[in-house]
């Protein structure tokens, strides 16, 4: 995947990751960090899986715990 930001050679700022470039990237920041390998064959089922449930926490969570679907309320 293209890493977004400073081109060390000339310094112009590449084009920002896609949602799923992101996604993916944090994915594979969870699982190194954990010692966990995903076996190549599994990983594009396991992303698409991951991608919407990672959607649907910002949701419920909201930006700033208030304008999620419960209203900032908590059961």
């Amino acid at each position: 995947m293209a890493h977004a930001g400073k081109d060390p050679d000339t310094g112009a700022h590449g084009p920002e990751p896609s949602e799923a470039e992101t996604a993916d990237r944090e994915f594979a920041a969870a699982l190194a960090r954990l010692g966990i390998e995903m076996p190549p064959d599994l990983a594009p089922g396991v992303l698409a899986g991951y991608r919407p449930m990672r959607a649907m926490a910002a949701l419920l969570r909201g930006l700033d715990g208030t304008d999620g679907p419960l209203g900032g309320r908590h059961v």
